[in-house]
């Protein structure tokens, strides 16, 4: 039997995010409303399901590196031309205690 695919949708908040997704969720796009940072990204709606961890920042790069390296994911600039966000994932993840 296939699993068939499935969309979900993360909204991030400025700083460190943990998400909950399934094991081989893959990032297919980043949208920016305001200052809100919507996640998309395609599953098989598998059972098992990893946390994963993103760093959203604005106008600023992250300044807490105690989590490990971080890996840019996207970078956005506003139309105004002042402001930007930046997406990392935190890489690699070492869970929650």
């Amino acid at each position: 039997m296939m699993i068939p695919d499935e969309l979900n949708t993360i909204i991030l908040f400025p700083g460190f995010n943990e998400v909950t997704l399934p094991k081989d969720a893959e990032l297919i796009d980043i949208r920016i409303e305001g200052y809100q940072v919507n996640m998309l990204f395609k599953t098989k709606g598998e059972p098992a399901s990893v946390n994963r961890q993103f760093y959203a920042a604005f106008n600023s790069a992250p300044t807490d590196y105690t989590q490990g390296i971080l890996r840019l994911l996207k970078k956005i600039e506003f139309s105004d031309g002042t402001s930007m966000a930046m997406i990392y994932e935190v890489y690699p993840y070492e869970g929650s205690q």
